[in-house]
């Protein structure tokens, strides 16, 4: 995999910091600065991730190379660049930081001084946006306004990103009863590549509170969810067999094949939402690359998402 970008890729970047930041610089002018996505949090929680004894020889590399429990912390969010009602489509994000990890470690070095091993999750199993030129255009037509999204959607060469996005926005019930997904391709070890799905062991959870959904319906019903009982999920790697059906570099593709149990989240009993909390959980940085180099980012995009999550992380320190 190519692991610098190309002079025309690196202008694309450029372009894509640029457009974000100021976007960030006008929706929050006078006030601090959320994430230029996923910025509405619905719930930051504590919990462990335990990796299972009886792993295939070939997956017991970096994370999962022995059987161990992890304490982490749990970021659930709402994905558009606004924060808006959680009644409407969507994607969500599960992002998971596995704390004080061993091994040798990529370059991105974690704020809260130890080593961790991020996992950004969503519920789409794709990035809809396939490299990084289509990446700027996306970026320029989102935070951009109405005439640069009307533009966008009458070209016909962004019509399949435009369907993809649609297609795997939904409407979501119950946070704990979803599955997420990495989208973009890691390594695992030097001879593998795969892709992490983390699935619910509670799929049949659902809206329970007894009134109207409100626009903070999903922080309510979380709260209510984790008030009284204990809730886990199963994460699992896809590997990549060939790049055919499994392009590293494509990530508007969505890849078939089996999924490979190899450790379970377990979010304990808690309250969560509490001022303390809530504010520790937006001083927190995710990014794919804080973690192990066994498990390093591959494809354009994630080269992409190294200087992005970087640069805005600073930037929102700013004011």
């Amino acid at each position: 995999m190519e692991s610098e970008l190309t002079p025309q890729q690196q202008k694309d970047l450029t372009s894509i910091i640029k457009t974000m930041k100021a976007f960030l610089k006008m929706e929050y002018a006078g006030v601090p600065r959320k994430r230029n996505f996923h910025p509405k949090m619905h719930g930051c929680i504590r919990g462990t991730l335990s990796v299972f004894s009886d792993l295939p020889e070939s997956l017991k590399v970096g994370l999962f190379k022995q059987p161990a429990t992890y304490d982490v912390w749990v970021r659930l969010s709402n994905a558009p660049p606004k924060v808006g009602a959680d009644t409407g489509r969507s994607g969500r994000g599960l992002a998971i930081k596995v704390l004080h990890v061993t091994g040798e470690l990529l370059e991105e070095q974690d704020p809260l001084g130890i080593p961790t091993q991020n996992f950004l999750l969503t519920t789409s199993p794709i990035l809809s946006a396939s490299s990084i030129r289509l990446y700027r255009k996306a970026m320029g037509a989102v935070l951009g306004g109405v005439f640069p999204r009307i533009l966008f959607a009458l070209n016909p060469m962004h019509w399949r990103s435009l369907f993809l996005t649609l297609k795997y926005s939904a409407k979501h019930d119950n946070l704990l009863a979803e599955n997420y997904f990495s989208g973009a391709a890691f390594r695992m070890g030097p001879e593998h590549y795969a892709k992490f799905v983390l699935k619910s062991d509670q799929p049949e959870m659902a809206y329970s509170l007894t009134k109207t959904r409100s626009s903070g319906f999903l922080r309510e019903q979380l709260k209510m969810d984790l008030k009284d009982k204990d809730y886990t999920f199963t994460l699992h790697v896809q590997l990549h067999q060939n790049d055919r059906q499994h392009p590293l570099n494509d990530t508007s593709r969505v890849w078939k094949g089996p999924l490979i149990p190899v450790a379970k989240l377990s979010l304990p009993k808690q309250v969560f939402d509490t001022p303390e909390r809530r504010a520790f959980g937006e001083s927190l940085e995710f990014s794919p690359w804080m973690g192990l180099v066994d498990h390093e980012p591959v494809g354009e995009i994630n080269l992409a998402r190294r200087a992005v999550y970087r640069e805005l992380a600073a930037f929102r320190k700013e004011v």
